[in-house]
């Protein structure tokens, strides 16, 4: 069913922030599926040379790699307008971000949702959309094995909330923090930190909803 845009703006109305997609609890197996899914369905550069295929094995040695040595290499995904990143932090949690600003219509959300369909039928798993580096409350959420399709509105968000605030006002209060997060040019997963501890993966029994 169409969604009414008037309901789900409020999501990318732009603050500063990115907004993160998420599946959470996976294995290196679902990540090689993954790959295989993107490159042979979306328009793509891979790592500073700008492949046009992502290197599968690079990926895998990368993820399961505990020393640090091996560089990072940044995926693009372009879909009609809207760049959809993805960094390869963890080999447990799949995180990709896209940036509001270029999320304008009910035609650019829909772009996005069915991106996040896609990754659900392929890998039979939750996928969620979230405010920048908070996975744990999901402003969309789509997991096709079990029929949910679901975008909050601001007042349902507003009703999940703790403190009954606007998550888009909260977003905006965790802005300071999230400045203190040191992302260069090549992301590595062993020095993305927040408040001094180690970014790691969280479960979906841990989301709000």
């Amino acid at each position: 069913m169409t969604k009414n845009w008037n309901d789900i703006k409020w999501i990318f109305e732009p603050d500063g922030l990115l907004r993160d997609i998420y599946v959470q609890e996976v294995t290196l197996l679902d990540w090689e599926k993954l790959i295989d899914f993107i490159n042979l369905n979306y328009n793509l550069k891979f790592g500073e040379a700008e492949s046009s295929q992502i290197d599968k094995d690079y990926v895998i040695r990368y993820l399961k790699d505990d020393t640090g040595e091996i560089e990072s290499k940044v995926l693009r995904i372009y879909r009609n307008g809207v760049t959809i990143n993805c960094h390869f932090f963890l080999s447990d949690q799949i995180e990709f971000d896209v940036d509001p600003k270029e999320i304008k219509s009910l035609q650019d959300f829909e772009n996005i949702e069915n991106f996040m369909i896609s990754l659900s039928k392929t890998l039979h798993n939750q996928v969620t959309l979230t405010g920048e580096n908070w996975p744990t409350f999901p402003l969309v959420k789509i997991d096709c094995d079990k029929e949910i399709n679901k975008a909050l509105t601001e007042k349902e968000a507003n009703n999940l909330s703790e403190n009954q605030n606007s998550i888009l006002k909260q977003l905006s209060l965790l802005k300071t923090d999230f400045k203190m997060r040191f992302f260069p040019k090549a992301f590595g997963k062993q020095i993305l930190k927040s408040a001094n501890k180690e970014y790691v993966s969280t479960k979906k029994n841990k989301n709000v909803w």
